[in-house]
């Protein structure tokens, strides 16, 4: 029904899913697996709490719901999904992370492409010493998109967008504001 009606892109792993309606890593997967099973783009999100961010969790929350989110899916089906990080204690409240510590997560959640093998191996594939060093994991690493999603708006999209491992804005509330939101998709790098 989706694709009947022009969409490529289904969010899965929403904060307020996970939130409000207790979507789990596990059942986050089993949508992943839907999305991407149905022909569609899929667009898992993830992100920590302020909790989380404070006590120094920020990698390992990414980590396991990367690990958790992505189980099952190959190296061809990359192609098809996207991450976007979203710091939950930015979404909706008016902060938002910094460029730099935007960055570092995204560089974070991009080195574990390259380190990661949990996900990430063509299917029937042989074992990973069969391969050169990482080379299909840093393939992928290079070539996922990973957005920012934390409160992006007129004010710092540029920052945001100068990042390097920054590649797209998932963007919220501000794009209810048609002067803003034509702003932030015409952001100045």
């Amino acid at each position: 029904m989706l694709k009947s009606v022009g969409i490529d892109y289904v969010l899965a792993g929403h904060s307020e899913r996970r939130s409000i309606f207790g979507d789990s890593d596990e059942d986050t997967n089993k949508k992943v697996l839907k999305i991407l099973g149905d022909g569609l783009k899929c667009i898992l999100c993830i992100g920590e709490l302020k909790e989380e961010r404070e006590s120094g969790e920020t990698f390992n929350v990414c980590d396991v719901q990367l690990t958790k989110g992505l189980k099952g899916v190959s190296t061809e089906m990359m192609s098809n999904v996207v991450i976007a990080y979203e710091p939950v204690w930015a979404i909706g409240t008016g902060l938002t992370a910094t460029p730099e510590v935007a960055q570092e997560t995204h560089a974070y959640i991009r080195s574990w492409y390259a380190g990661h093998e949990t996900c990430l191996l063509p299917r029937n594939a042989l074992p990973t010493q069969y391969f050169s060093k990482n080379s299909r994991r840093q393939e992928v690493a290079d070539k996922v998109i990973i957005q920012y999603g934390g409160s992006v708006n007129p004010s710092n999209v540029d920052d945001l967008m100068k990042c390097p491992d920054i590649d797209g804005a998932l963007v919220g509330g501000a794009s209810l504001q048609s002067e803003g939101f034509a702003r932030i998709i015409n952001f100045e790098k």
